[in-house]
């Protein structure tokens, strides 16, 4: 009996500090690497260098002269990280043609200064796959290093960090932490 108490014991601390530990992660919050890219279906569509409101806000004014190629948006991302994501619909087209379109991304994270006077940025390589008007395009993009708005400062904005123009493609991103 008394081995099951000390046992019931030790196991009663273990939970205690991992609970301990969970609540103090918490209370550090969570960031958010939000990252997104369009591609314009109207020419004469001019992507804004920022777009200010909510999410649905942002969508709104991205589809009035493209469309959306992907929206990625990663948790718990740390200074220093690397992220990746591909996103493609690859299909056969006419003859021995394909109709591919989709990203292949890398993207490096960094953060300088800490809390509230902290500063995110951004920079990678995509390469793309953009079928336009039956003609199949390969293209590798370097995004070079760019700062991101920190939403959580009050402001809702998605900022252009990268613009291929012979493409048509635009990237946006900020940071959420909560």
């Amino acid at each position: 009996m008394k081995i099951m108490c000390n046992i019931t014991g030790k196991i009663l601390a273990a939970l205690s500090l991992s609970v301990m530990m969970s609540v103090s992660a918490q209370a550090a919050g969570t960031t958010y690497v939000n990252i997104a890219a369009f591609h314009k279906v109207n020419a004469s569509y001019a992507y804004e260098a920022a777009v200010f409101g909510k999410f649905s806000d942002f969508i709104a004014e991205m589809e009035k002269g493209s469309e959306i190629m992907f929206l990625n948006h990663t948790a718990g991302v740390k200074a220093n990280d690397v992220i990746t994501f591909n996103a493609s619909v690859l299909r056969d087209g006419a003859g021995a043609d394909f109709d591919d379109n989709g990203v292949n991304c890398s993207f490096s994270y960094k953060v300088e200064g800490e809390g509230d006077q902290a500063a995110y940025n951004i920079g990678g390589l995509c390469h793309l796959l953009v079928n336009t008007g039956g003609k199949q395009q390969k293209v590798k993009v370097v995004i070079p290093s760019a700062d991101l708005p920190d939403t959580s400062q009050g402001v809702d904005v998605w900022a252009m960090i990268y613009e291929d123009k012979a493409t048509g493609t635009a990237f946006y991103a900020n940071v959420t932490r909560d």
